[in-house]
């Protein structure tokens, strides 16, 4: 059961911070469209879904360790159990396709509200911004974010085994690969 605790623990913040961070960068995408930081939100999105997650697990744990020689301060551990810093890299790397995924059809779906009859309606009645963003947008993206939370899930769990190896943290899918590298099919 500890296992489990530990493997959905991740799991939970990593899904948490991809639906708020991939959330607030589609919108921001989409508020934005048409200029320099509407751009680089995306290809940032872009890069997020097409790194492989044992790229970025080496990538994250070589930047600490190199930030630990340079400077002499631990920023992060770069690998071990504890309910503390030692989540905030596997969190990373498991929410980094979701954040990707989420702010992509978030951007998409708010690109395509701003152009609706209802947000057109809005501003015709004499609405500010922030009232048809609020009243409006933002209650009608809370669908898309949650469904691509749902199915951004499936990539965390298929890296769940991976990121716990590298990162030292004996949850479910650590245990799940010692399992398969021991042959025991109990």
């Amino acid at each position: 059961t500890e296992s489990l605790t530990r493997s959905a623990v991740l799991l939970v913040l990593a899904m948490t911070l991809g639906g708020i961070v991939g959330g607030l960068l589609g919108i921001g995408a989409a508020a934005f469209r048409r200029r320099a930081a509407s751009l680089s939100m995306l290809l940032l999105s872009i890069l997020g879904i097409s790194t492989p997650s044992f790229v970025l697990v080496v990538l994250l744990q070589f930047g600490v360790i190199l930030f630990y020689q340079s400077t002499g301060t631990r920023l992060l551990p770069a690998g071990g159990f504890g309910y503390d810093a030692h989540m905030v890299l596997p969190v990373l790397v498991l929410a980094s396709r979701p954040i990707a995924q989420v702010a992509r059809l978030t951007s998409a779906h708010v690109e395509t509200l701003i152009n609706e009859d209802f947000v057109r309606v809005a501003r015709s009645k004499g609405l500010t911004e922030t009232e048809i963003w609020l009243g409006h947008i933002l209650p009608n993206v809370a669908g898309t974010v949650l469904s691509a939370i749902a199915s951004s899930l499936r990539f965390s769990l298929s890296s769940l085994p991976l990121v716990e190896t590298f990162f030292g943290w004996r949850g479910l899918g650590y245990y799940l690969l010692q399992r398969i590298e021991s042959y025991d099919t109990r």
